[in-house]
């Protein structure tokens, strides 16, 4: 720390790096308190029939997260003007995710808490400022009670989706490092000076943290760091893309797509089952990973991939043409389907695409042996 201190009083790093050395240090650094005050307190995660590991990992590991999250926050503000709010809900998120941890609350109770962090940022003006017609470079400025609602529900949606993707070591973590960079490379071409702090700070926070946390993991984060992640790239990505026209909402969506997608098609699986939303499953990406035969790190590492395709695809459709993003989202579109029906995500009766390539591969196959015939 001491090393990190005198490189940025000699301005021999750029902020950006000193942010990003600060808070991977604190991070790194603070995981061994943290896994010996979880097992202090019994915050360890025991083993049962829907989870992957085999042995009780402390699970609060999303304070080591929040401890370099906080200090890389005060950093920054040393430097530039950051909303107050940010932090402040940030650690409510960070509390109701550790009392959950400890307690085992209701999801309702859960809820309660990101409603109130969620609030806390809204009222500070942070919010979705226009709706854009995807592929019309064009915005259309919103009433405020509209903008309100629609960056409540997107804060909300992708932090429980980046919850709900924490099945596996270093699954959430990498996942949200590959989003936040995504967002960090979008707010460095936009100019966006406080979100590529904020981003960088979170990558930081989190890679320190994952060295602990990839497979076989001695962490978890629990929600306390699940919900944290998602609820801070939710408000990287609102902040970030407020006032971006063309695609205000497409590359926040393209770079989360991964949780996105995966929480919207548990619930529709759970609706087709006649199951509540809130009921768990094994069925999930990463699971179906797992059982179609990847070994832990390989689903992991296979997840990274998308979600690095995906964080591209993003950087991309903000500067391509519009022909250009046409083809490019269609073949967004195009992956998640096959992933989709590939892993069999809805159900195993659901592959349209895959059936009708079946059939157009054996139709072939019969017009040549005719003609061979």
């Amino acid at each position: 720390m001491y090393f990190i201190i005198s490189l940025v009083r000699c301005n021999l790093m750029s902020p950006y790096m000193t942010t990003f050395l600060i808070t991977f240090i604190v991070s790194t650094i603070s995981v061994p308190f943290v896994i010996k005050f979880a097992r202090n307190i019994g915050a360890v995660d025991i083993p049962d029939n829907r989870k992957v590991h085999k042995k009780a990992v402390p699970r609060i590991g999303g304070i080591s997260i929040y401890i370099a999250f906080l200090t890389g926050f005060i950093y920054i503000s040393t430097l530039i003007d950051l909303n107050i709010s940010i932090i402040v809900a940030a650690t409510i998120i960070m509390i109701t995710g550790f009392i959950d941890d400890k307690l085992q609350i209701k999801p309702w109770q859960k809820l309660v808490g990101q409603t109130l962090a969620a609030v806390i940022v809204l009222a500070d003006g942070l919010s979705i400022k226009y709706l854009t017609v995807p592929f019309l470079d064009q915005s259309i400025p919103v009433n405020i009670w509209v903008a309100l609602i629609v960056s409540f529900i997107w804060m909300i949606g992708v932090t429980n989706a980046v919850n709900l993707i924490d099945g596996l070591d270093g699954l959430a973590s990498g996942v949200s490092i590959i989003a936040a960079g995504a967002i960090f490379v979008m707010a460095l071409i936009m100019n966006e000076t406080n979100v590529a702090f904020l981003s960088i700070a979170l990558i930081g926070s989190t890679l320190g943290f994952l060295i602990f946390n990839f497979h076989p993991a001695k962490i978890f984060m629990g929600d306390t760091g699940s919900l944290l992640l998602g609820f801070l790239l939710s408000v990287l990505s609102i902040i970030g893309f407020k006032q971006v026209t063309f695609v205000t909402f497409i590359i926040p969506m393209v770079i989360l797509a991964v949780p996105l997608t995966d929480t919207t098609i548990a619930i529709i699986r759970r609706k087709l089952q006649n199951k509540k939303i809130m009921d768990a499953d094994k069925n999930h990406l990463h699971h179906r990973l797992l059982d179609a035969g990847f070994t832990h790190r390989k689903a992991v590492l296979f997840i990274y991939s998308i979600s690095l395709f995906f964080g591209v695809s993003a950087i991309l459709l903000y500067k391509a043409n519009l022909f250009a993003s046409i083809i490019i989202f269609i073949l967004i579109l195009l992956i998640i389907e096959l992933l989709i029906e590939g892993f069999e995500l809805i159900s195993k009766n659901y592959k349209p695409l895959l059936s009708l390539y079946k059939k157009l591969n054996s139709k072939k196959i019969g017009i040549e042996n005719d003609k061979n015939a």
